[in-house]
């Protein structure tokens, strides 16, 4: 009872009282004309004046605004909300009119938060570093965000639609997908993609819901794991490495223990050539142990280097003397080619004579007895380069992008006769780019090899 009331009061009464008026004073002309008290053309006229005022009125309350409502309405369905409908009359058509407005506004708002919504989804997916594909029943794309876009050369434009069998074309992945189409449970797979180069990607399959589409689509997340693949094998490899390091001298040190202890002790002359063996491989051990954990603190960055000014000339020089009795032994001459008033380098004198004596000693390592020497420092557009060539037996061309490599060793008989443990080169590789430069290496078989390493200076510092 109390809704009829409310929906009688809301009714909008003057225009049917204006309509009711309008009624009654046509049929009081027409019961005056009955009664004979107007003539047929008095009547005519009061007629036409009545019909024409009910037209206007009608236009003015009711045509007109409804075609008004009519535009405006077709304006907003093509996606124009921002208008509203100028029609304020305390009626029925003023309560249409308002009640499109408020629809309109509404609508606006609904759909800037879903544009907002869309906006931060898109956002979100165009910053992940990992692939993200989602299809829909059909195995058809529905959205593939920039990482995917640029692994396999396609656009979301392009691929939308596309079977994804024909956006990613690889085996692996199309058996990962046939096993989810067949169990349409959670999946997960590393694969290889052959792209500009051999990548490792694990790829996590989830069923798709709450989208709208049918059931049975799927998301698909392409994880990059190519970083973390080479690093699990080069940690396989350098635990491998430092497993056979370690066991050589040990078994040594053990065999000629064991020997001693089995009498070899009553010989002296036998035993000093044991013990100095013994000795020899305990210190191999020593330098092996200390030139991993030097690695170690330069790769981890917890050795800082101790910045300051530094003279390469000088700490060539100063290299030199250190190296001078193995390079005497060998009967190798060593000349120098230095730059005057070479630029200072900032960096730790320690960590840069560490990397002049592994090159040095390296140079006369493998440098035939009476063979030469040359080092040499020069200055290109803002940096310093210092070189160390000998005339040794020289690299392999299949060897030279890995003598930079832990445990790599061209001449693995000989690098061990030297007591060399594998590490020198590579922590002179990583020295170097602590300091912000790079090393070089060229070299040919039977002629010889140039270590080369270039620091940037500052060209305010100089000599």
């Amino acid at each position: 009872m109390s809704v009829n009331i409310k929906s009688f009061l809301r009714i909008g009464w003057r225009p049917l009282i204006g309509y009711f008026l309008l009624f009654l004073g046509v049929m009081t002309f027409a019961q005056l004309y009955a009664l004979y008290k107007l003539d047929l053309w008095e009547a005519f006229v009061v007629v036409f004046f009545c019909a024409a005022a009910l037209a206007w009125i009608t236009y003015r309350r009711l045509i007109n605004p409804i075609e008004e409502i009519s535009c405006s309405a077709q304006d907003m369905a093509r996606g124009n909300l921002d208008q509203e409908i100028r029609i304020f009359a305390q009626d029925e058509i003023g309560d249409l009119a308002r009640s499109i407005n408020y629809l309109a506004r509404e609508l606006k708002k609904n759909i800037d938060e879903v544009v907002l919504e869309k906006d931060k989804i898109q956002a979100i997916l165009a910053s992940m570093c990992d692939g993200v594909i989602a299809t829909d029943n059909w195995e058809r794309v529905i959205l593939v965000n920039p990482v995917v876009e640029k692994l396999f050369g396609t656009t979301q434009e392009v691929s939308k639609g596309k079977n994804i069998r024909r956006v990613i074309r690889n085996r692996d992945f199309e058996k990962l997908l046939n096993q989810f189409l067949e169990t349409g449970q959670p999946l997960q797979k590393d694969i290889w993609l052959m792209t500009n180069e051999p990548r490792s990607f694990r790829v996590y399959i989830t069923p798709l819901k709450s989208t709208g589409y049918e059931s049975g689509g799927m998301v698909a997340l392409m994880r990059d794991f190519t970083a973390r693949k080479n690093l699990e094998d080069m940690r396989s490899e350098f635990v491998a490495n430092v497993s056979h390091e370690l066991r050589t001298p040990l078994t040594s040190i053990r065999g000629f223990a064991e020997t001693l202890l089995d009498g070899a002790l009553e010989e002296p002359d036998t035993a000093r050539g044991f013990l100095e063996i013994i000795n020899n491989e305990a210190m191999r051990l020593t330098r092996l142990i200390d030139e991993l954990l030097n690695l170690s603190g330069i790769e981890d960055h917890k050795t800082a280097p101790n910045w300051q000014p530094v003279a390469m000339n000088d700490l060539i020089k100063s290299t030199l003397a250190i190296v001078q009795t193995r390079t005497i032994e060998k009967n190798l001459s060593i000349t120098t080619n230095l730059l005057e008033n070479l630029p200072l380098v900032q960096g730790d004198p320690d960590m840069l004579s560490q990397v002049l004596i592994n090159l040095i000693d390296n140079a006369v390592s493998y440098t035939q007895t009476g063979g030469e020497i040359r080092i040499s420092s020069s200055v290109g557009e803002n940096e310093v380069k210092v070189e160390v060539q000998d005339n040794g037996i020289g690299i392999p061309p299949d060897s030279l992008p890995r003598v930079f490599e832990r445990f790599y060793r061209v001449d693995k008989a000989r690098s061990r006769e030297q007591g060399g443990t594998g590490l020198g080169l590579s922590i002179v590789k990583h020295i170097v780019d602590v300091h912000h430069g790079y090393v070089h290496v060229e070299s040919k078989v039977g002629v010889g090899s140039t270590f080369s390493f270039v620091l940037p200076y500052n060209k305010q510092i100089m000599n």
